[in-house]
Parts: structure tokens; sequence; C-alpha cells
């Protein structure tokens, strides 16, 4: 299909991107009337591609909004008239993709297992795809669709064979001068948070993210976990034809 292989001219291709994981996702109010035999059958919709469910806690984030800053964080509110429901998983074979469902999110994953990573544009016709049959089947059950007022892409970056310092610019000003030596960090975490607004109707950020991490596969790897978090937020909502651009931005 070539609409799955386009791909913008001025971006690089990398022989070996050090991506582990992508998700691209959207956040609405919850669904009235959306339950767990609902998602059972959207999961029959999918389930030649996504064979394997698993529940897993619900995720509770807050939309973004103007004004958001460390000391005063967002509080979550829970309507007190829709019970709070689980999030549901489904996954392929290979176990690299999966798709993310609860009664006010959508998020496609795919994480690195086997296979080298598949660029976004793969991911981007995939979201579109499993999204749309979401929609269709709330629509054939004849529930309301999805406001969405938050799109978010992340991307998990797993670094093992550089320092912090060597690939990310703020990291390499911490070393210190005792007396003729200079000392490098042993590890180090860093954050940074950017507002990249460009209009007062919606909300744009991006999280930057590196920490130090050990991981089990299968023997234990130390490394450095790189992490570019984007969400968008508006509170009347996005168009459906608004949200992978957006993705795409």
């Amino acid at each position: 299909d070539a609409k799955m292989s386009e791909r913008p001219a001025d971006l690089p291709n990398f022989q070996s991107p050090p991506v582990d994981e992508l998700a691209l996702g959207v956040q609405f109010p919850p669904i009235t009337g959306l339950y767990d035999v609902h998602v059972g059958l959207y999961w029959q919709k999918v389930r030649n591609d996504y064979p394997r469910a698993e529940s897993q806690p619900r995720l509770e984030t807050p939309i973004e909004s103007p004004g958001l800053s460390q000391s005063s964080p967002q509080q979550i509110q829970i309507p007190f008239s829709i019970p709070p429901q689980g999030r549901t998983w489904l996954i392929n074979d290979a176990d690299d993709y999966l798709i993310q469902l609860q009664n006010n999110r959508f998020i496609l994953n795919w994480r690195r297992r086997q296979a080298e990573y598949p660029h976004f544009e793969e991911l981007r016709d995939l979201f579109r795809k499993n999204f749309g049959a979401f929609r269709d089947l709330l629509a054939a059950e004849e529930l309301p669709q999805p406001q969405v007022q938050q799109v978010e892409v992340s991307y998990i970056n797993w670094i093992a064979d550089l320092p912090m310092s060597k690939f990310l610019v703020p990291a390499s000003s911490a070393a210190i001068s005792v007396g003729s030596h200079e000392r490098e960090p042993e590890d180090q975490s860093w954050a940074a948070r950017y507002d990249l607004g460009m209009d007062g109707a919606t909300v744009e950020r991006l999280y930057v993210q590196s920490q130090p991490v050990a991981r089990q596969v299968p023997s234990v790897e130390v490394g450095t976990q790189f992490a570019l978090i984007y969400r968008a937020a508006r509170a009347e909502g996005f168009s459906e034809d608004e949200i992978v651009p957006l993705m795409e931005s």
C-alpha cells in the first residue's frame, strides 16, 4: 500500500533507531453507556489481528491546560455517575502491537520485540484504521462518539551504549571539577517541559525525560530511557480530521 510507505522527504531514516516503544493515543470524556461488553464486541472486530486480551488497571491522567505548573498539579475529577472501569489490552501474536482501550482512552502501541522499528507512518495508519473501527462499533451500538480533547504521541527510546552526556546537550554540562580533574556524574536524570502552543485555543506541550534504568532482557541491562511525549489539548475537543495531523506535527 503506497499510503503505508509515505514518509516526508525531509525526515531522516536511521539504520537502527533506538526507539523502544511508540504510542499514539487520544483521550476523551468517559463515553456514557460504554461497558465491558462493548469492549468485547470491539475485540471481535479486530481479533484476527489482536488475538490476546488482558485486563489492566485504569490510566488516570489529566487533560493538559493553560498555566500548568509543577507546584499546582491538576486534580483528576471522576464523575460519580460513571463507575470506574478497567483498561483492556488487545495484543497481536508477535506481542509487539497492542491496542489499549478504556471508556475515556484509545491508544495504539508498538513495542520492540523481535522486529525492527516500523516507523511512525505505519503506526499512524494502523491507529487510523483501528480507531475508525472503534467509532464504527460505537455507531452500530448507538453510543456517543468520542469527543477527543487530547492527542498524545510518546516515543520511548532505549540507549544502552552511550552515557547521557554524549547524546543530550543539557546533560553534557553536568561535569564538575575536583582539583585538577573533571568528573562526570555516575548517573543523572533530566526532565523538561516545553510550551509549543501557537494559538490560544489549543494547548501543546512537549515533555522530555531522560533517566538511568536497569531492565531484564533477559539478563540485566543498564542504560538510559529517553522519552519524548507530545500532547495537544483543547477543552471543546478536536474534529476527527484534526487528530492525525496533530500526531504528525
